[in-house]
């Protein structure tokens, strides 16, 4: 798995299972990593990035390498 080519058809099988309310804690260490909103926006899905509030101590010097997105329903 590609994380930053395969993850909106992840999204796409985790929205079969989504309830209305529900709510995906989408992470990953991908270096660079851009979240595809358009491909979200397709399946009625929007995403915020949260990554600021879970960054472990081990990821301060950079950043960058840490991703976290809560992903819900539109």
């Amino acid at each position: 798995m590609d994380v930053q080519r395969d993850h909106i058809e992840l999204m796409k099988q985790l929205k079969r299972i989504l309830t209305a309310d529900g709510t995906i804690v989408f992470s990953n260490n991908k270096r660079g990593f851009k979240m595809d909103f358009d491909g979200l926006a397709a399946l009625g899905l929007t995403a915020e990035n949260i990554s600021h509030k879970t960054l472990p101590l081990d990821f301060e010097r950079n950043p960058q390498i840490h991703n976290c997105w809560i992903v819900k329903n539109v």
